[in-house]
């Protein structure tokens, strides 16, 4: 920081105006002694370090009406007195509505914040109950619909699913060697009441988990639970 005791401008190199005080800025300015006329100097208007020419900057920070000149290319900043002490002000007054705002917040915190976890932990445990009721329940409509329901074995790669359902429904099957990892087939496109499919490209000696999904006319889907068959081994 450079600073003139007879104009009252002060040089900041880059970002260094933001480390300076008000409390500092209001001690230069009583330590300088303002000439009765302006002073003219045909350097006045460029950077001390570069000698580029010096540009008026408004930045974000910078309160509206206020204007700094600042070097394009070392980004060092040239403040009168009166720029720099509005500017100061507006930082330190900025500050302190800042830290009154950051001390209301964990007083306030210290009320909401767990209860807002206790009603999210609430609201978690409410939905997750939910949707393993419906869950449940999906499964008991399917079970009373499917009737009957005949897994046989067609040679060692293929099988006939054979069901009845109580009202016509389409139906289709999922199926595979694990639940992570399931093949989904339409048995009957249609709505029906009989049901049937042949499965093929299955693997010999090797137990499937199947569930049945019906959909009817409104396009509700309904699926059973998760029952299995073993394919017979091969020749």
């Amino acid at each position: 920081m450079e600073h003139c005791g007879r104009c009252g401008g002060t040089w900041f190199d880059a970002y260094e105006i933001n480390r300076i005080p008000y409390h500092e800025v209001m001690r230069i300015a009583d330590a300088t002694v303002m000439p009765k006329k302006p002073i003219y100097s045909s350097h006045s208007s460029r950077c001390p370090s570069c000698h580029s020419i010096l540009e008026k900057y408004f930045g974000e920070s910078i309160p509206a009406g206020l204007a700094f000149l600042r070097c394009p290319k070392d980004k060092g900043i040239w403040a009168t007195q009166r720029t720099l002490e509005e500017f100061k002000k507006y930082q330190e007054d900025t500050i302190k509505s800042y830290a009154l705002n950051k001390a209301a917040i964990p007083s306030l915190s210290v009320v909401f914040v767990p209860s807002l976890m206790g009603i999210l932990l609430l609201l978690s445990t409410f939905i997750t109950l939910n949707s393993l009721q419906q869950a449940k329940d999906n499964r008991g409509r399917a079970q009373e619909q499917v009737r009957q329901v005949q897994v046989n074995p067609f040679g060692p790669n293929q099988v006939i699913v054979n069901f009845e359902t109580k009202t016509a429904m389409k139906s289709e099957i999922n199926y595979g060697t694990s639940t992570l990892d399931l093949t989904t087939k339409s048995i009957s496109d249609r709505p029906s009441v009989n049901h049937k499919l042949l499965l093929t490209g299955l693997k010999a000696s090797t137990t499937y988990i199947y569930r049945i999904t019906l959909i009817d006319q409104s396009g509700t889907r309904i699926t059973t639970p998760d029952q299995s068959f073993q394919t017979p081994p091969g020749r």
